[in-house]
């Protein structure tokens, strides 16, 4: 065990007995929080040093949880970076015309187109703008299609403004605003206010030809374990 001088000691307490915390007196010292608590132990405080050491106290938890929340945060971002990094090469596969991004396509289809028999045209519909633009540059990229033919349909709330939508849709879809159908107003939403923040509505892109939706449904299903 290592010992210490008198004078280290005494230099201890008598910090103890100015209102010094543990910590202040170890960074001082040099001496391990552990040793100066036993040394320290039996000095009654003051209310006034009690209360300083208690705002201390307080002041170091918040910056220490400031401190914790920064390097959570710094690891958050380090590893969603890593995730991007490694998914990355995805992203590029689907952008080339290719069988891969084809049949990205047809499993975007399988999920929120509508399928044959029930329909006998291709219809993709989302409220989500990112999978709308994707869906689109998947079917442009490679299949044959006639871009004077694709229709877009909007369906929103009541209390949308149907010409506002249409014109954000056209600019995602990049499809002219002439063809567009009318739009779909729901009446069920009459006189309720619209909530939630950045919506705009469903876009439905449309195409007719059967030919086309059920390919695209067949390279989705394609992917089915279980066959009929």
């Amino acid at each position: 065990m290592r010992r210490f001088p008198p004078e280290v000691i005494g230099k201890v307490i008598k910090l103890r007995k100015s209102g010094r915390s543990l910590s202040e007196i170890s960074r001082i010292t040099g001496v391990s929080k552990n040793t100066v608590y036993h040394w320290v132990i039996g000095i009654e405080l003051t209310p006034l040093q009690k209360a300083r050491l208690h705002k201390k106290e307080i002041t170091c938890g918040k910056k220490g949880l400031r401190k914790a929340h920064k390097i959570k945060r710094a690891k958050k971002l380090k590893w969603k970076k890593g995730l991007i990094s490694r998914v990355k090469q995805y992203g590029e596969m689907v952008n080339k015309k290719s069988a891969f991004a084809k049949l990205i396509c047809g499993v975007l289809y399988l999920c929120e187109g509508a399928k044959y028999p029930s329909s006998k045209q291709m219809i993709f519909g989302s409220t989500d703008p990112r999978l709308i633009k994707t869906f689109l540059c998947l079917l442009r990229n490679n299949f044959v299609i006639d871009e004077k033919k694709i229709r877009c349909r909007i369906m929103h709330r009541y209390d949308q403004d149907g010409e506002q939508l249409n014109k954000y849709w056209a600019h995602i879809t990049q499809i002219p605003l002439r063809q567009f159908y009318k739009n779909y107003r729901d009446k069920r939403t009459k006189g309720l206010v619209t909530k939630k923040p950045g919506y705009k509505g469903i876009c439905a892109v449309q195409y007719n030809s059967v030919d086309l939706q059920y390919e695209l449904q067949l390279i989705g299903e394609s992917l089915y374990l279980i066959k009929d």
